[in-house]
């Protein structure tokens, strides 16, 4: 048997580098790393450039903060020129220019923030809706008389198209924003139609039943929207208790003329409980209407008012009860069953005026606690109602719903 014997060959070493080739190469090596810090220094640069664009004052602001500030300065830019026109005309005109002044600077006092952002916004960095032509469109907020025109005409478009934004403005502001906005918008939509009869003017375009709600999804009647997603209810096998609605809620605070007849616990306000006391306002209304009809039977024509108004608001509680599947609650209307006090069957002609003044607290709130189409719904019925009580009233409240005075503000 042979055998061979492999010898492996030694393994080639490499000489030594020559000492050009090596400065050579970390030469190279310190450039790539030169240029490489240098490009990453350039997309720092780049993001901080861009997380300072802008004015440093709105940087961090939300929608609510930025959608105040605006109709804090259109109420000021407002206001200013109906003084204009109130000391160019005459009576009527001037009183009721002098009258919408005065309001006008009580919203700005009112709408003056606080400083500090509620803990519950909703924060969204997008601006407001913008209405060409509002008076709050100068965003650098000058409030003087410079801008004042003097021009009817322009001051009615002007101060209509303030109220249309700022009651589309609430419909996506945080819950005491959105009441404050919605308010403030009620009574511009009131002092621009008062105005434009003053000067037979067109009356200007108005919100429409659930206009407040730019989202689609909404029903042309202003009910809710047919097409949206019904919202996720708690499943009854699961165990879990959806919100009840509360019964026996007031219809409005303070003296009530109708109540519900079943009283229970008061709960914490909530959508719901908002919802119920405006289903339990309307139809409450409508039953007063009809008890003051047999109890005090009116003049033919006042008779036909009160029936008119009657089923108005039946309708509207048939309206109000449509939202309450959105709220996981059974779409059922209430029960029949209303007590009188006895103020208003002593006198149910003079006690009706006074029922139909809570319908703008009782919107006000609901649009305070609710979102989305029930919301915008809230918004357009407290600008409908404050029109049916303050068109041809003697006076307009700054706020119709609230019952906020300036003076009694901790920041003004």
């Amino acid at each position: 048997m042979t055998s061979s014997t492999v010898v492996d060959e030694p393994l080639e070493t490499p000489g030594a580098e020559p000492a050009r080739a090596r400065g050579l190469r970390r030469a190279g090596a310190g450039a790539r790393r030169l240029v490489l810090f240098l490009a990453l220094g350039a997309v720092v640069l780049s993001f901080g450039l861009v997380a300072d664009t802008g004015d440093a004052s709105d940087r961090g602001r939300t929608f609510s903060g930025i959608a105040l500030a605006q109709a804090r300065d259109g109420a000021l830019n407002l206001a200013a020129e109906a003084r204009v026109l109130a000391d160019a005309g005459k009576n009527p005109e001037a009183a009721e220019f002098l009258a919408q002044a005065e309001g006008l600077r009580t919203q700005a006092a009112l709408l003056t923030g606080t400083g500090r952002e509620p803990s519950a916004s909703r924060r969204s960095f997008e601006e407001p809706f913008d209405v060409a032509g509002t008076a709050g469109s100068d965003r650098a907020g000058s409030s003087g008389a410079s801008g004042a025109s003097g021009n009817p005409e322009h001051y009615v478009q002007t101060l209509a198209a303030s109220a249309r934004t700022n009651l589309r403005s609430a419909w996506r502001a945080d819950a005491g924003t959105a009441r404050l906005l919605a308010a403030t918008g009620a009574a511009q939509q009131v002092w621009a139609v008062r105005a434009a009869g003053l000067y037979d003017l067109p009356v200007p375009e108005t919100i429409a039943p659930g206009a407040g709600n730019p989202a689609p999804g909404t029903s042309p009647t202003g009910g809710p929207g047919t097409d949206q997603t019904p919202p996720a209810c708690p499943d009854a096998g699961t165990g879990e208790k959806a919100a009840e609605p509360e019964t026996g809620t007031e219809t409005s605070s303070g003296d009530t003329a109708v109540s519900d007849a079943a009283g229970t616990d008061a709960a914490a306000p909530d959508a719901a409980a908002a919802l119920k006391a405006a289903i339990d306002a309307e139809f409450g209304a409508a039953y007063a209407y009809e008890v003051a009809l047999a109890q005090d039977p009116p003049a033919a024509d006042l008779g036909e008012q009160w029936r008119r108004r009657g089923a108005e608001h039946e309708s509207r509680g048939t309206d109000a009860v449509a939202y309450l599947p959105d709220l996981c609650l059974p779409a059922v209307a209430p029960v029949a069953a209303y007590r009188l006090d006895a103020g208003f069957l002593r006198d149910p002609s003079g006690a009706l005026p006074a029922l139909e003044q809570q319908f703008p607290a009782v919107y006000a709130d609901l649009v305070a606690l609710s979102e989305g189409d029930l919301r915008g719904w809230a918004i357009s019925r407290l600008a409908a109602v404050s029109g049916e009580l303050y068109l041809e009233a003697d006076t307009v409240p700054a706020t119709p719903g609230l019952a906020a005075v300036p003076d009694d503000l901790p920041w003004n």
